[in-house]
């Protein structure tokens, strides 16, 4: 069985309040709460930063459950899941965004990514390679616009239409393949090299101070619970924005 890392559980976490920090700004700007340049500088740069760390701590996390002896049909299942919730979010913000519904987000990456990246994991020279090759086709699509939207999951940007949420395999697998590449690698250095100089780990409490470890357990737990967070922030960043621009316009 595959067991969780507090670590990577708390990086999660910290992602969550960066990514629900950013759409309360989101939301902010929407309802003209605030005025910020969302699709330029730091704050074009902000989310797609908080993005490629949850696909590649994806990408990890999916290294780990291979290395842990899970088989296929387990993937399988996973990106079943992800992708049941994956159609619902498309379902459901059809018809709140119309064209720019979410068809190719996030949750849709990390099902596709649960299957195409089986091959790769435990193979850290052939995720590098993929990883790479992603990164390169994601660069040389990025200006170029499509006249279909069929095959935009690739990263064949269709002309004239501008998903919300939008993270197709070029280049956003890469951060996949290279957090799998980065975990598989670090799991073949030397025990002795891992553990400290003396071969083993020193005894005694966990590596954060007692001040700091409450709160890395705080982002642990949710980082644990990052797919329900993820689902149900947005909902309530808009109820709130929408009531407090009804309050401001009276």
């Amino acid at each position: 069985m595959h067991r969780r890392s507090i670590t990577n559980d708390a990086i999660k976490g910290g992602l969550v309040l960066a990514m629900i920090a950013y759409h309360a700004c989101y939301v902010g700007a929407m309802f003209d709460l605030a005025r910020l340049e969302l699709f330029s500088g730091f704050w074009w740069m902000f989310p797609r930063v908080i993005a490629a760390g949850f696909v590649a701590v994806s990408g990890w996390n999916l290294a780990g459950k291979r290395a842990a002896g899970s088989g296929f049909g387990s993937f399988a299942k996973r990106a079943g899941k992800l992708g049941l919730v994956a159609l619902a979010i498309s379902a459901a913000t059809r018809p709140v965004l119309g064209e720019g519904f979410v068809f190719f987000g996030v949750i849709h990456l990390l099902a596709l990514s649960s299957l195409i990246a089986y091959p790769l994991l435990g193979r850290p020279a052939l995720a590098i390679v993929a990883g790479a090759a992603a990164l390169v086709a994601g660069v040389l699509l990025a200006e170029p616009r499509f006249g279909w939207p069929y095959l935009a999951w690739l990263g064949l940007r269709p002309a004239g239409l501008y998903p919300a949420d939008y993270l197709p395999l070029a280049p956003w697998f890469a951060f996949v393949a290279l957090g799998a590449a980065a975990r598989d690698l670090l799991s073949r250095r030397p025990i002795a090299e891992r553990n400290g100089p003396a071969g083993r780990r020193a005894a005694g409490p966990p590596a954060p101070a007692a001040k700091g470890w409450p709160i890395v357990a705080a982002l642990a737990a949710i980082g644990r619970r990052s797919l329900p967070v993820y689902l149900v922030h947005l909902p309530v960043l808009y109820g709130i924005g929408w009531l407090v621009a009804q309050r401001a316009s009276r």
